[in-house]
């Protein structure tokens, strides 16, 4: 049932960040994308299902962070460039004791549409592959993907919505 499920601004809410950059007066469709600073202080965060799809980009010094999947606690240190994806529909529990650290992770909210979308203009069959959760996984072509979007965002957009051209460019990747 998607009506208990958090979207992604009330996602954006849920943490205690200061909000450094967004893309929701930027009317990208189905892709939202914000960079939040965290405080050096611990933080504990219970998220119930998600309605999109959550891919956050560490940027920054490295971040011990411990993250609860299927009752099992994964525990490491981001570096940059580290990756984490939580798929729709699934909660999900983060936790960072006092490391001293301050992270500006970037956020990207996907649309289970528009990933359907992509799928099916690759010629796969969406009803056949699954998204999984990710920790702390390196992704060059995301990152770089992502680093292009914050360009974007800094620039307060006057590029001319190239985010649908990074996402074109992932379609081709994968």
């Amino acid at each position: 049932m998607t009506s208990n499920r958090l979207n992604s601004l009330e996602l954006s809410q849920q943490f205690n960040k200061t909000l450094m950059f967004s893309s929701q007066q930027m009317n990208w469709n189905s892709v939202f994308v914000e960079q939040c600073q965290s405080p050096v202080s611990a933080f504990e965060v219970e998220l119930s299902a998600l309605s999109d799809h959550w891919l956050n980009l560490h940027i920054g010094n490295p971040a011990p962070l411990i993250q609860k999947r299927d009752d099992r606690l994964h525990e490491s240190i981001l570096h940059e460039g580290d990756n984490l994806f939580v798929p729709a529909g699934q909660p999900s529990y983060w936790c960072r004791d006092k490391s001293g650290v301050i992270c500006t992770p970037l956020h990207i909210c996907l649309k289970p549409e528009l990933v359907q979308h992509v799928a099916e203009a690759s010629d796969i069959d969406s009803t056949r592959f699954e998204l999984v959760h990710g920790f702390g996984q390196q992704d060059v072509q995301l990152h770089q993907i992502g680093m292009l979007m914050l360009a974007e965002l800094r620039s307060g957009g006057i590029k001319d919505n190239l985010h649908k051209k990074y996402i074109n460019t992932a379609q081709q990747f994968r």
